[in-house]
């Protein structure tokens, strides 16, 4: 399964990213984001009974509304930063290095996940690559 999900985020993201990058221009990209979150509702409404776990509103928490402030923050910056000249094959990864670096600590301190010399030196390189990927005048 953990295969599959990875497959399957990688294949979201690719298609994501170059569905995004072809936004027109003159179009508010509130609209195009509209759009494209009701198209998202209607192909998760069959999910909702295809898949196992509890359908009831009550259980649900804040979790929701930050998991939809988060998709916001996503796709507006990446609508803007393709707007403004980003590259198609550094923004992503810039973007998911930087988000890393905030959320390798994160992890650490606040659900105590392990710590090892292999990922300090990942942090490294993932800095030392924001560094060599930064756009220069």
């Amino acid at each position: 399964m953990y295969v599959l999900a990875v497959i399957l985020a990688i294949a979201g993201s690719v298609v994501y990213h170059l569905s995004i990058k072809f936004v027109p221009s003159g179009v508010n990209p509130f609209l195009s984001l509209s759009v494209s979150y009701g198209i998202a509702l209607l192909l998760c409404l069959p999910g909702i009974y295809l898949y196992e776990g509890s359908r009831n509103f009550q259980v649900l928490n804040w979790s929701v509304a930050g998991v939809a402030l988060g998709m916001l923050g996503i796709e507006i910056g990446f609508l803007l930063l393709y707007r403004a000249g980003g590259h198609l094959g550094v923004s992503s990864l810039l973007t998911n290095a930087a988000s890393t670096l905030l959320l390798l600590p994160i992890g650490l301190l606040f659900f105590r996940e392990a710590f090892s010399v292999t990922r300090l030196l990942g942090m490294g390189i993932a800095l030392c690559g924001l560094w060599l990927m930064m756009p220069r005048k």
